[in-house]
């Protein structure tokens, strides 16, 4: 059983566990109502305490964060994390300062992420660069460089560029990134052209990769400080051994375990964002995918370029059409949704490849299913660590009464990239519910 921070640890009562979810739920609506198992709010009661207590339902508590995140977590030069976090039923939420500055982050997915974006922050802030750059300029004057649509895109400010309101709703929106002739993003500002006249994407791409985070990150700070480091470093202004910068973990958790880590590290360090984007467009299509879902998709201004080559490489690795995936994919409404589709994603492929292949993807009761070959209905589900709740406990009954309601269905298995506690996993086997986990977050 996972262990909890004993007497010193608070815990939460009902009341604020609900606050807690409600919360969650008007910050992070798609995400808080997908990645909970569960899609309907606490019932109303009488007395929740009471109510609660009654059902023997168990209530949230402070957590070890050591259990969830790899140690190299705890061993930061100037980076502390807290080593208690805050679980509201599902999700966890750490506290890292940085410095003088504390954060918040929820989910041990973006924990690690943003942890290594934090380490390469601090390792590129120690690079000078300003007189570098100037002789970067001076000499980068003197050669041919390759220009056009090579050019590297801010991928922040690409993605605030999205069609919005009635230019995105009543206009045709179709490729944003496509080689029309007509469309505008194709034109590049002057600043983007002196990007793509030093070879600033390149090198982006190659210290990126080697600090181990995503070159496409919405992460502001990361972004000017590669920005600013790459184009000293390509215009040959700056001479330094990229060797000599420690190499940060994988920003792509779980990618060993689906088999997809070096298509996705070779599409990203080694080709321009179009040309990335255009496989990605063809990919899905192959798997036949709708041409408006895709577009709606590989626009999202809540995935990266690099999150959409995750999904589509773990997709591709499941060999199903994705329309449904996609549908609900186009809904995330924050940072976090994104992150929990990609993770779904990877979860999707792991089943196909690791316990039986997919037929199909269903829609069950507004969650992302899959129907595997033996009739099972896969639940892919990504979280932190799951108690049994009142709002769990209404989702597993709904799932539980699947294969009576639809005898083409003989059983459910939840499959989760997350831990959960022995009384989710006492009820799940009461109703005959499968559970599996798979690890994708851990590491050293």
């Amino acid at each position: 059983m996972l262990p909890i921070v004993p007497r010193q640890a608070r815990r939460l009562t009902t009341e604020t566990v609900s606050v807690l979810e409600q919360t969650l739920i008007r910050r992070f609506p798609l995400c808080a109502a997908v990645a909970a198992l569960l899609l309907y709010a606490v019932p109303s009661a009488v007395s929740e305490e009471s109510a609660a207590a009654s059902a023997g339902y168990e209530t949230s508590v402070l957590v070890n964060a050591v259990d969830f995140l790899p140690k190299s977590a705890f061993t930061g030069k100037y980076l502390f994390v807290e080593k208690t976090a805050e679980n509201n039923g599902l999700q966890n939420t750490y506290r890292i300062r940085a410095g003088a500055r504390e954060y918040e982050v929820i989910g041990s997915v973006a924990a690690v992420q943003f942890l290594q974006e934090l380490e390469a922050i601090d390792e590129l802030r120690r690079i000078s660069t300003a007189k570098a750059f100037a002789r970067g300029l001076k000499q980068s004057a003197k050669g041919t460089y390759r220009t056009g649509k090579e050019i590297v895109r801010d991928p922040v400010s690409a993605a605030k560029r999205v069609p919005q309101g009635a230019s995105r709703f009543f206009g045709k929106v179709k490729g944003f990134f496509s080689d029309d002739d007509d469309d505008v993003t194709q034109k590049p500002s002057a600043g983007e052209t002196v990007k793509g006249l030093l070879g600033v994407d390149a090198e982006k791409r190659k210290l990126a990769a080697h600090l181990g985070v995503d070159v496409y990150s919405r992460n502001q700070t990361l972004q000017e400080e590669l920005n600013r480091v790459a184009s000293a470093t390509a215009g040959g202004g700056l001479a330094f051994d990229i060797g000599t910068l420690p190499i940060g973990g994988a920003v792509g958790i779980g990618l060993t375990v689906i088999g997809i880590q070096q298509t996705v590290d070779s599409l990203i360090n080694n080709s321009s964002p179009d040309s990335v984007r255009k496989w990605n467009e063809q990919t899905l299509a192959k798997l036949g995918a709708s041409p408006d879902l895709t577009v709606q998709f590989l626009n999202h201004p809540w995935y990266t370029l690099r999150q959409t080559t995750i999904i589509t490489a773990s997709l591709a690795k499941t060999g199903i059409n994705p329309d449904l995936f996609l549908k609900s994919a186009n809904e995330a409404l924050t940072d976090q949704d994104g992150r929990y589709f990609e993770q779904v994603a990877q979860l999707l492929a792991a089943y196909s490849q690791k316990v039986a292949p997919l037929q199909s993807l269903r829609l069950q009761d507004g969650l992302v299913c899959a129907m595997d070959n033996h009739e099972v209905l896969v639940v892919p589900v990504s979280l932190d660590y799951a108690i049994w709740t009142a709002t769990v406990a209404l989702r597993v009954d709904g799932l539980a009464h699947v294969p009576v309601d639809d005898p083409t269905i003989k059983s459910v298995e939840i499959y989760t990239d997350g831990q959960a506690s022995e009384r989710v996993k006492t009820e799940l086997s009461k109703r005959s519910i499968g559970y599996q986990s798979v690890p994708l977050v851990r590491g050293n």
